[in-house]
């Protein structure tokens, strides 16, 4: 059962509802809460299915072929998508060649708020770098202010996600990646927490 005044969700549902505006925060923290007391209701994931072929494409080091399977195999309702993210995943891969290593998941508190951060993959880029990687699937372009929102996030988690790694979100679709500063984590705290307050002021009243 859930705790009073507490609430937990997932990295991909906190950047979606800090992207609303107006009304539909209301009813999009409502649909939340309604999932969060009864899981049953969720929906499948297919984005599921494109995060595992981008995964398994990189430990073979066949993108090409795992990018093609991944929209042969699609029905009709999800080829277009699959189909748009086939191809942004292989332009941004371009001439890049990174490593596919492990990572682990973290539970961020924000006040009363707890947001679950599970990267899809991570990445040992030529530079010796190693990055926690979201991947962002949706039609809708990523935001600059709901990406730096998800690499906070994933920077508040890294000892456990990737010790000493760092933060990387890829908008798949449109083949752009997103970074953080250390002036950009600073900036980002006072942010996240007042929209994890407010998002739990939605969360109470739903």
């Amino acid at each position: 059962m859930p705790v009073a005044g507490s609430a937990y969700i997932t990295l991909p549902t906190f950047v979606g509802y800090s992207a609303s505006s107006g009304p539909s925060r209301s009813s999009f923290v409502r649909r939340q809460r309604k999932l969060y007391e009864d899981p049953a209701r969720a929906a499948f994931n297919y984005y599921r299915r494109a995060a595992n072929a981008v995964r398994a494409g990189r430990a073979a080091r066949q993108d090409e072929v795992a990018m093609r399977s991944l929209v042969h195999n699609a029905d009709d309702r999800t080829r277009p998508h699959y189909t748009a993210i086939a191809e942004g995943w292989l332009r941004y891969l371009g001439r890049r060649d990174p490593k596919l290593i492990e990572v682990g998941r973290a539970r961020i508190p924000l006040g009363e708020l707890e947001v679950g951060v599970s990267p899809q993959l991570g990445l040992r880029k030529s530079n010796g770098h190693r990055y926690a990687t979201w991947l962002y699937f949706k039609e809708e372009p990523l935001s600059r202010d709901a990406a730096q929102l998800a690499l906070w996030l994933l920077a508040q988690g890294m000892p456990d996600i990737l010790p000493g790694g760092e933060p990387l979100v890829v908008d798949v679709r449109r083949a752009k990646e997103f970074t953080l500063t250390a002036r950009d984590r600073e900036r980002l705290r006072p942010w996240a927490r007042s929209e994890a307050s407010a998002f739990m002021t939605l969360w109470e009243a739903a």
